[in-house]
């Protein structure tokens, strides 16, 4: 091999790599992730989800309407479209909840799913599907939220319970989506304190799906991570 040339087989594993893209690079195909989002999305107010689908269909989701059925997804709808709604079922391939208001305050979707150690909707989800072996996706409508969801001490931070939940899932089949940057959020915080808020979310990638498709939200320079962009 002559001197600062490659062997076939890397210049062949570059050009793989470089024709997949990034995308495919440490968690679920972005492409096949805006599949699934979509299939499952419907609403407009704050609501969160988590799915926990066999692989193969985070691989590959034409065939996805196999195993997660609409007429499961007519019954998260409804049950959703209430105010304070939860669905949490004993069967079925997914959970979500709608924020549920207080006298004061309110305990928010995404605490909602994760709380609760073993009996939290998302445990009981994995326990009856795959377990660690399950692809896993949380979705969230807005960016959880600086001051209650990424608050290290509040009462509500989900910082501890994502880490957990995301923790022994491999990398390539789990993803922590939102749609849109919470707006308290984007009026009140800079960019980088918004970025460094966000990346404190553990053992999980962070991604911004919406109609221009999935964005990695990983990057630290808050002039060119595209998951900061206003919709």
């Amino acid at each position: 091999m002559l001197p600062g040339r490659l062997p076939h087989s890397a210049l062949w594993t570059a050009a793989l790599l470089l024709w997949l893209g990034m995308e495919t690079l440490g968690h679920i195909r972005q492409k096949n992730l805006h599949t699934i989002i979509n299939y499952i999305m419907r609403f407009q107010v704050q609501y969160s989800f988590a799915v926990s689908l066999s692989r193969t269909y985070c691989d590959n989701p034409s065939g996805l309407k196999q195993e997660l059925r609409k007429n499961e997804l007519m019954r998260l709808w409804a049950a959703i479209n209430r105010k304070g709604g939860l669905y949490d079922p004993k069967e079925g391939h997914i959970v979500a909840a709608q924020v549920n208001p207080l006298d004061r305050g309110a305990e928010h979707s995404e605490w909602r799913l994760l709380w609760g150690q073993q009996q939290s909707p998302v445990q009981k989800l994995l326990a009856r599907t795959y377990n660690s072996s399950s692809c896993l996706i949380f979705f969230t409508l807005n960016s959880p939220c600086v001051t209650t969801c990424l608050q290290e001490n509040g009462p509500y931070n989900i910082l501890k319970m994502v880490s957990d939940t995301f923790l022994n899932i491999s990398n390539d089949y789990k993803a922590f989506v939102f749609q849109k940057i919470y707006w308290r959020d984007w009026e009140n915080e800079m960019p980088q304190s918004l970025l460094d808020a966000w990346h404190q979310l553990k053992n999980v990638p962070l991604l911004r799906c919406d109609n221009n498709g999935c964005r990695d939200c990983s990057g630290n320079d808050p002039n060119t991570n595209r998951c900061l962009a206003r919709m």
